[in-house]
């Protein structure tokens, strides 16, 4: 009976530049490259041509294959992005004189405004939803109502009250004096 798994893999999360996935063989060199599978390589010949040319005892033969592979991976394959496993077992056992401080990369205040940014956005998302709801539609068709009435009124109001300001005025203005003259 086979069992079947489900793998979700995302892509993003696949270190392109691992071997196989291997963190250790990610961010080489060309050099180290080199200097990896060029051990690998001699190892792998060297263990196989003592076996079968000289005959050679597992005893002898297997810690040349051993030698030769942690060389290629001492200084073939990486710690992190910047340092070699031999780097890093020299800075694990030696202690290094000049101490390296590191500051963040990451400006705390440009952190602080995308978090703002992704608050505004997902409270502007969460305006969204609510109003994609039928009750939230029907809000919004409200409150337009409201301001088209409410625009209409104050038009309305304006109006009058220029009207009864020109009608009811005390002050004649000089184009009624003007047409009062050409009426008597």
């Amino acid at each position: 009976m086979a069992v079947q798994f489900e793998r979700n893999i995302n892509l993003e999360d696949i270190d392109s530049d691992a071997l196989f996935g291997i963190e250790y063989l990610a961010h080489q060199t060309v050099g180290q490259k080199i200097i990896l599978w060029g051990n690998v390589i001699i190892a792998v010949f060297g263990f196989v041509f003592l076996q079968l040319v000289y005959d050679a005892p597992v005893l002898i033969t297997f810690p040349v294959l051993f030698v030769f592979l942690s060389i290629g991976f001492l200084f073939g394959a990486n710690q992190s992005e910047n340092l070699s496993i031999a780097g890093y077992l020299k800075l694990l056992f030696f202690k290094p004189k000049k101490y390296l401080n590191f500051s963040s990369t990451e400006d705390i205040s440009l952190m602080k405004e995308e978090a703002v940014k992704l608050k505004n956005e997902a409270e502007i998302q969460k305006k969204r939803e609510v109003s994609a709801t039928p009750e939230g539609q029907r809000r919004s068709l409200i409150v337009v109502i409201v301001l088209i009435v409410t625009v209409i009124v104050f038009a309305m109001v304006m109006f009058g009250l220029k009207t009864y300001r020109v009608n009811n005025s005390v002050h004649h203005t000089v184009g009624a004096l003007v047409q009062q003259q050409y009426l008597f």
